[in-house]
């Protein structure tokens, strides 16, 4: 047998979602980031354009759990009656989590056939064994600090499948505004700056060119890697090899903060939701001193 030894480090990136999102994490596979670049003084003989990138991570005022749920059973009306006997289970435990019934919904997702084979001698038949029901579990919750015992709880009732968890934010009107604030008064001093540099002067209007606001949620902010330490082997003859698993690692990893000019609340240790918002105001050049 011929063994050669190399040493290999195996680090892979992909874009994955959140820590408080459940298991829509192993799903998705790519996600949007702001394309942050140096901004730029957009410059005619007659005018100019200042712009102003401003970012505020805010922690969600409630969040919407969902689970899922699947059972089944000869007949549709033996599996509804085993699927709303668990989640009856559930429900009832939900109270020691201060959550009402109002802020509980079940939400019917499908009803399937399910088919299987039996062998007579030669002949490998098809039929259908049985039927399957899916529903989802959807709460609202103020806080995700007791998510774990919730998982606990739903798991003594055979629920095993956290699906996501959704981000909301009810002050979405006050953190435009507040955003857009900082981002004006950050152009008003850019724009002085320039004027002191460039001794112009300008016409008494401006003109608002361009804004745009962009959310987002932990579920896009999430990324993978994949790192372990590995050898090669070679053999002479047939044989077997079996590889450990590799462990993939999964992390909250906020946009990049280059290229804004401000960052609210930048030091987060709890996902949160992360609003950018991008203003562009034109002024036009009377003359120069």
């Amino acid at each position: 047998m011929k063994f050669i030894l190399t040493g290999l480090f195996l680090f892979g990136a992909l874009s994955l979602s959140a820590q408080h999102s459940g298991n829509i994490v192993y799903g998705a596979q790519s996600y949007t980031r702001i394309k942050q670049e140096n901004q730029k003084l957009y410059l005619t003989d007659s005018t100019f354009i200042v712009e102003a990138n401003v970012l505020m991570n805010v922690i969600a005022d409630s969040y919407v759990v969902t689970f899922g749920v699947a059972d089944s059973a000869a007949t549709v009306a033996d599996a509804n009656s085993r699927i709303n006997k668990r989640i009856a289970g559930f429900k009832s435990a939900l109270p020691k989590f201060d959550i009402k019934s109002d802020d509980v919904f079940v939400d019917m997702v499908t009803q399937n056939k399910y088919y299987d084979y039996k062998i007579k001698g030669n002949l490998v038949e098809h039929y259908l064994k049985g039927f399957e029901i899916k529903k989802n579990v959807i709460i609202k919750m103020s806080s995700v600090k007791e998510l774990d015992e919730l998982l606990v709880a739903a798991a003594r009732f055979g629920i095993y499948d956290l699906v996501k968890v959704d981000y909301v934010i009810n002050n979405l009107d006050d953190i435009s505004n507040q955003l857009f604030k900082l981002a004006t008064g950050i152009i008003k001093k850019k724009k002085d700056l320039y004027i002191e540099a460039t001794g112009m002067q300008l016409k008494p209007a401006a003109q608002i060119y361009d804004e745009a606001l962009h959310s987002y949620y932990p579920s896009e902010l999430y990324k993978t890697y994949t790192a372990s330490n590995s050898s090669v082997v070679e053999f002479d003859g047939p044989r077997v090899r079996k590889d450990l698993k590799a462990a993939t690692t999964y992390y909250y990893d906020t946009i990049s903060y280059s290229g804004l000019d401000k960052v609210i609340n930048p030091a987060v240790t709890e996902p949160a939701v992360e609003f950018v918002f991008s203003l562009q105001i034109k002024y036009k050049i009377a003359n120069y001193k």
